[in-house]
C-alpha cells in the first residue's frame, strides 16, 4: 500500500517463506497503535475490515494450512490517521524450488528456475535422469533456463533442489516425472466464458507460467490458419478476446512456435444461443459440438464428447433450475410465461489434441452468454382489420377482427383514442366478448375522432397498436357546400369511394345522391326538394368492401314565400285564387295581410295554406292594384318579412 491523503503507511517484519503448518511471525515496525493483522487478506474494502477475522498486534503469528502466496495486512492508527501496510508470504508444500518446463519430441527438455518469491534459495542443483548434475552457481540471477537433450523416451525423472534457506519443517524435494511428448505445462484452454452481450470471451489458459503464447482466432465457418496469429501475445491465466460475430461460434487456440519444438493448445469455440418465445414456452437453439475433429481447425483438436446443461434463473430471486444433458432445440415448457427468466448454457467438452492424445483427454468448460427473456417486453404484431362508424346519435361504433395470427390466448383487447399527439387507453373488453367497442363519450357531429386497438395476451405481452383509423366528419364549409375529412376509417385498407346519402324528410328513407372518388372531399347538393331541412351523411367504402358512415349533417332549408304578380278570380278554373307558394314547415307563426289602394285591409290569414278568392265583405273586389304584407316567425326564432303588389284582373 502507498500513502494517500489522510492515510499513514505502516511497516512490519514478517516471515516471507514458510512451509505448511509452520508459524509465520510478524513484528510491528511502525510504532502505530491499535494494530491488527489479517492473515490471508484478499482485497476486501476497508469498510469491511471490522468483519474480517484478525489477530491483535503489535506482534502476532499464524500457521497456514495450504501452500500458496498469502497477503498479510497490517492496519491500525498512527498520528491520528488510519494506517495500512501489507506483505506477501510464500507458503511451500516442500523444499522444491518453483520451476517451469517444456518438453517435446520425447527428447528435448527446457527447464526454468523461476523468478518468484518462493525461490529465495542461495543456490540450486539439477539432477538429470541420466545421472548428470548441474550446479547453479550462488548469486545466479533468476530466471535461470537450461535445455537438455535425451535419447528418445516417454518420460524423464528430474530432481531440482534449493539450498541455503531450506526450511527444516518442509519435506525434501522429490524428483519430477516429466512426460516428454508434451509435459504437464503444455498449453490447454480450460474455460471460455462469453460476456452477457456475447461480444467478448474470457479465456482461462493453463500452461507454462513463464511462456508467452501466440493466439489465433477465427469464426467457426472460416478455415484456420496458423500463419496469422493475432498481434498480441498472452500468458497463462485469464484474458479477454473480442468476438467478431456474436451470432456465430468464435474459435480460439494458443501456440508457441519454437525453432525446435512447437506447442499448440486445444482449439475451443464459443457456443452462442438464440432465446425466443415459442407460444407460451421459452425456446433455446444453438449449434452444439459434434463428436470428431473440430471443423476447419488448423491444429488438431478432436472432440470425444460434450455434455450441455442449461441453468435457468428467475429474475429478482435466488431460485435457479438446472436442465442436464440437453440438446438443441430446447423447449422450456415448465416456465411461467408471466415471469422473467435468464438462461446460461454450460458445456463440458472432452477432447484430445496435439498435446493430449490417445486415452488422455482434457475437459474444457464452455459457458455461453446469459440471456434473459421477459414476455412482457415481447411485442406481438398488431391486428389491422378495424373500422370506425358513426351512429345516428353521434356515438362511435368500432368493429374489428383479430388478424394478428398471435398464437397465445388473448386476455383482453384495448381501445385507444388519439389525444393531441398520443394515444390514450379509453376502454377494454375481454377476448370472449364481441369484437366491437362503443365510444359513447364523444360527439362525432363536432369533429373527427381517431382510434387504435391493441391486445394483451395471457403472458402479459402487449401487441403493437393497430394502424390508426378515424371517423369521417361531415360539415359545411360555405353556404350549402358539404365537406368531409379524408383520414380513413379503416385500419389496413384505403378508401375506394365516398357516397353522399340523403334522408327523405317524410319517410326517413336513405338514398344515394352521388358517388365520388376517394380524392373528392366536397359537394354542393340540390336543396330544392327539401322543405324544412336537408339531412346528409357520407358512406365510405374501403378497397376491400368495408363500409363506414359519417355523422349526419343537417342543412336548414331557407324559407321561401312567393306570391304571383296577378290573379284572375273569374271562376274559369284557372288562377282563380291568390295563393302563397313556398316552404312552410319551419314556420311557427304566420300573418298575411292584403290592402286596397286606399290602405284598407281586404284579406288576412294566419295560415300560409289559406287562399284569397278576390272577394271582400261578400262581394267581388274591384279590378285594381293591391298591396300585401307577409310576416313569418320560424321555430329557430328567425323572422321573415315580405311585401309587394299584385293585380286583380277579371
Amino acid at each position: 500500500m502507498t500513502a494517500a491523503n489522510g492515510i499513514e503507511v505502516g511497516n512490519f517484519d514478517a516471515t516471507v517463506v514458510a512451509c505448511v503448518g509452520q508459524q509465520v511471525d510478524v513484528k510491528d515496525l511502525s510504532g502505530g497503535t491499535n494494530i491488527k493483522y489479517v492473515f490471508g487478506y484478499s482485497g476486501q474494502a476497508i469498510s469491511a475490515l471490522p468483519g474480517i477475522p484478525a489477530k491483535d498486534g503489535p506482534n502476532a503469528d499464524w500457521a497456514f494450512a495450504q501452500p500458496a502466496n498469502y497477503i498479510v495486512l497490517q492496519y491500525g492508527k498512527k498520528n491520528g490517521k488510519d494506517m495500512y501496510a501489507c506483505k506477501v508470504v510464500t507458503v511451500r508444500a516442500t523444499n522444491k524450488p518453483d520451476v517451469s518446463y517444456e518438453a517435446c519430441n520425447n527428447s528435448i527438455l527446457r527447464l526454468t528456475i523461476r523468478d518468484t518469491p518462493a525461490n529465495n534459495y542461495t543456490s540450486y542443483r539439477i539432477k538429470w535422469s541420466d545421472g548428470s548434475i548441474v550446479n547453479v552457481p550462488v548469486a545466479t540471477v533468476l530466471p535461470y533456463t537450461i535445455q537438455k537433450s535425451f535419447p528418445a523416451a516417454p518420460t524423464q525423472n528430474v530432481l531440482v533442489e534449493g539450498f541455503g534457506s531450506t526450511l527444516t519443517s518442509c519435506p525434501a524435494a522429490t524428483p519430477m516425472t516429466i512426460i516428454m511428448d508434451r509435459g504437464d505445462m503444455f498449453p490447454r484452454i480450460e474455460k471460455i466464458d462469453l460476456n452477457e452481450a456475447g461480444t467478448e470471451a474470457t479465456i482461462t489458459l493453463e500452461g507454462n507460467p513463464d511462456a508467452e503464447y501466440n493466439i489465433f482466432s477465427r469464426s467457426i465457418d472460416q478455415q484456420g490458419n496458423l500463419a496469422n496469429p493475432l498481434p498480441n501475445k498472452v500468458k497463462a491465466g485469464t484474458f479477454k478476446m473480442p468476438v467478431t460475430d456474436k451470432t456465430k461460434s468464435q474459435c480460439f487456440l494458443v501456440a508457441r512456435l519454437g525453432t525446435v519444438c512447437s506447442e499448440y493448445s486445444n482449439e475451443v469455440c464459443t457456443m452462442p444461443f438464440k432465446l425466443e418465445a415459442s407460444d407460451d414456452d421459452n425456446k433455446l437453439t444453438w449449434n452444439g459440438f459434434t463428436v470428431g475433429r473440430v471443423p476447419k481447425t488448423a491444429a488438431y483438436t478432436n472432440i470425444n464428447q460434450s455434455e450441455t446443461k442449461i441453468i435457468r434463473s428467475e429474475d429478482g430471486t435466488t431460485t435457479s433450475t438446472t436442465f442436464n444433458n440437453v440438446s438443441s432445440p430446447f423447449l422450456d415448457d415448465a416456465a411461467d410465461c408471466n415471469k422473467k427468466y435468464c438462461y446460461t448454457l454450460s458445456t463440458k467438452v472432452t477432447s484430445s489434441y496435439a498435446g493430449y492424445t490417445g486415452s488422455t483427454y482434457i475437459e474444457t468448460a464452455v459457458v455461453s452468454q446469459t440471456q434473459c427473456i421477459d414476455r412482457k417486453t415481447i411485442v406481438p404484431d398488431a391486428l389491422t382489420e378495424t373500422v370506425a362508424s358513426v351512429n345516428d346519435n353521434n356515438t362511435v361504433k368500432i368493429d374489428f377482427r383479430d388478424n394478428s395470427n398471435w398464437k397465445l390466448d388473448i386476455e383482453k383487447y384495448r381501445l385507444h383514442q388519439l389525444d393531441n399527439s398520443s394515444f390514450e387507453k379509453i376502454d377494454s373488453i375481454p377476448s370472449t366478448a364481441s369484437k366491437n367497442f362503443l365510444d359513447g363519450s364523444v360527439d362525432a357531429s363536432k369533429e373527427s375522432y381517431c382510434y387504435a386497438i391493441d391486445f394483451i395476451d395471457k403472458c402479459g405481452s402487449t401487441s403493437a397498436l393497430s394502424p390508426s383509423f378515424c371517423t369521417i366528419f361531415l360539415s359545411e364549409a360555405s353556404k350549402n357546400e358539404l365537406v368531409w375529412t379524408d383520414r380513413p376509417p379503416f385500419g389496413d385498407t384505403g378508401i375506394d369511394t365516398f357516397e353522399v346519402e340523403s334522408y327523405d324528410e317524410h319517410t326517413g328513407a336513405i338514398s344515394t345522391v352521388i358517388s365520388l372518388a376517394a380524392t373528392q372531399l366536397k359537394y354542393i347538393p340540390n336543396l330544392s326538394k327539401f322543405e324544412e331541412e336537408a339531412k346528409f351523411r357520407i358512406k365510405t367504402t374501403g378497397s376491400d368492401g368495408t363500409i363506414s358512415y359519417s355523422n349526419i349533417y343537417t342543412m336548414p332549408v331557407s324559407v321561401k314565400l312567393l306570391l304571383p304578380d296577378a290573379f284572375t278570380p273569374n271562376n274559369d278554373g284557372w288562377n282563380d285564387n291568390l295563393e302563397v307558394k313556398g316552404t312552410f314547415r319551419r314556420i311557427a307563426n304566420f300573418d298575411f295581410q292584403i290592402y286596397n289602394r286606399w290602405g284598407n285591409p281586404v284579406f288576412s290569414s294566419d295560415n300560409p295554406l289559406r287562399t284569397w278568392d278576390g272577394s271582400f265583405q261578400g262581394t267581388s273586389a274591384p279590378v285594381d292594384t293591391y298591396t300585401y304584407k307577409i310576416y313569418a316567425k320560424l321555430f329557430d326564432g328567425t323572422e321573415v318579412n315580405k311585401t309587394g303588389r299584385f293585380l286583380l284582373i277579371r
